[in-house]
């Protein structure tokens, strides 16, 4: 009996030690051991969320509050950016030449009085104060402090192209250090983009797509073609901070220059309807398909609804369009271009082509697209 006592008695004593032991363990080995393996419950450290890179919806939506449509009295449109606290927009000089007064509008169609405070003679760059912007304390654009843009760099333009307020087109940097003159403005080192642009576009930004940054100043385009070119923002912003300090008490008169002329070349509707056609499979692309829509014509709109429109795109992944020819016709312009689209079916990848014929035609004073029609290419 004694000795069944005792080793029982040895048991309990080795079952209470293993239990201490195995208490011990878990309170001190296993959190730290699971703290060093685990990472979905860690917090993400602070240097690491100040790095998060904003995708384009984002920068779209926070820029476009930042961008201006300026308005002459002769009906001449461009754009322009706040840059700084001031209330101080970054434009083109050759859309507020030979007047000092204009009209600015921003995101939300609020009308502001907005004054010229320093214009070059021979860059096509000028800046225009709004007191209101100051006022509201609107947010600024960010201008980039990289003087190092690369090509193919992913860009947005942003503006009122042809009057379309809030307009963004993509495109990439496809030429660095373009040189050229428009009288009386010398262009020099700029850039060449891909994104299209058109009259009202003249002052807009230039943004990086990817940090959001201000790289330059649309300010012209080469005839009918999709090319643009940008001012670098770096170059122009030591006289920029000049005129913001110290206005000007006299601005320069350009005599080859009405108020408000267009270095983006005077538009016809041939330029109009192609850049509508550029702008709408844009917006496709973008998954915009309320812009893209709302640049049918009332008629056919009638036909079919926004579900059926936005239905008919829903397995189309992107679209590129090549070869627009557009021909005025009366009232009316013809326009024939060649579109490859990629597209799932059953769950595989397709490209295909097409041509297409579109006919666009003003309706209350604004081109639309009144008609289309198109056939696979084999």
């Amino acid at each position: 009996m004694k000795r069944a006592w005792l080793t029982s008695a040895i048991l309990t004593v080795l079952v209470l030690a293993v239990g201490v032991l195995a208490f011990y363990f878990i309170q001190q080995k296993v959190p730290s051991e699971l703290e060093a393996s685990s990472i979905l419950d860690k917090p993400v450290p602070e240097e690491d969320e100040g790095n998060v890179t904003k995708n384009t919806q984002e920068i779209i939506y926070e820029s476009q509050k930042s961008v201006v449509q300026i308005e002459l009295d002769n009906g001449t449109i461009g754009s322009g950016f706040l840059y700084n606290d001031q209330g101080d927009v970054i434009t083109n000089a050759h859309v507020v030449a030979n007047t000092e007064d204009v009209k600015v509008i921003n995101v939300d169609s609020k009308e502001m009085e907005g004054q010229v405070i320093g214009a070059s003679r021979s860059s096509d760059v000028a800046l225009v104060r709004v007191p209101d912007l100051a006022e509201a304390e609107h947010d600024y654009l960010p201008v980039t402090e990289d003087e190092d843009t690369e090509l193919l760099t992913e860009v947005l333009a942003l503006g009122s192209p042809l009057g379309l307020q809030n307009t963004v087109t993509r495109g990439e940097i496809s030429g660095l250090d373009r040189n050229f003159e428009l009288d009386p403005f010398t262009y020099e080192n700029v850039f060449q983009i891909s994104a299209p642009i058109s009259p009202g576009n003249s002052g807009g930004p230039l943004i990086n797509g990817e940090t959001g940054e201000v790289i330059g100043i649309n300010s012209a385009k080469l005839g009918d073609e999709s090319i643009g070119f940008s001012i670098p923002v770096l170059d122009v912003m030591p006289m920029v901070q000049q005129w913001s300090k110290s206005p000007m008490k006299d601005l320069p008169e350009y005599p080859e220059l009405t108020a408000g002329s267009e270095a983006l070349n005077e538009q016809t509707d041939a330029d109009q309807a192609t850049y509508i056609i550029q702008y709408f499979y844009d917006s496709v692309n973008q998954g915009d398909f309320v812009t893209a829509y709302s640049l049918l014509s009332s008629s056919w709109q009638e036909e079919k609804s926004f579900e059926e429109f936005r239905e008919g795109y829903s397995n189309t992944l992107s679209v590129s369009v090549d070869n627009i020819v557009a021909d005025p016709d009366g009232e009316e312009v013809k326009v024939s271009c060649v579109i490859t689209s990629e597209e799932t079916a059953e769950g595989e990848v397709e490209i295909k082509k097409y041509n297409l014929d579109y006919t666009l035609g003003y309706e209350n004073d604004q081109m639309m697209i009144l008609s289309g029609e198109g056939e696979e290419v084999d």
